[in-house]
């Protein structure tokens, strides 16, 4: 019995110095909520684009009161820039109800903030 310890004893010791350097790959994987192993994401990564996307658009069409934002979708082009498409309903200046796309260019500036450089209407 003494043979097959003294045997085990360098394995045992090495898998216990293994574990925690296993543990920390384990949550090094998931930092800042971001799944690196599968890809997903836990929060958005630019919150205020849609919003600030959504803004400029209302601003730019003429009955403010007749526009609604059903949905968005952001994708990051480059460092601080992001494409934002939205689906809106809106009413255009004869009265007529429209469904369309507008998709929008997104800055992120100084201070956490999104400037709209670019607006394309439909």
């Amino acid at each position: 019995m003494t043979s097959l310890v003294r045997k085990l004893a360098p394995t045992l010791a090495l898998a216990a110095m293994m574990l925690p350097v296993t543990a920390f790959a384990v949550v090094e994987a998931t930092v800042d909520g971001v799944n690196y192993e599968l890809g997903q994401r836990g929060k958005p990564e630019a919150p205020g684009a849609p919003i600030a996307c959504r803004d400029a658009v209302k601003a730019k069409l003429p009955n403010a009161e007749g526009f609604r934002w059903t949905r968005s979708t952001t994708r990051r082009v480059a460092e601080d820039a992001y494409s934002v498409v939205g689906s809106i309903e809106f009413v255009t200046a004869a009265g007529e109800a429209r469904k369309g796309d507008a998709q929008c260019d997104v800055m992120r500036a100084p201070g956490n903030t999104y400037i709209v450089p670019k607006i394309r209407l439909p």
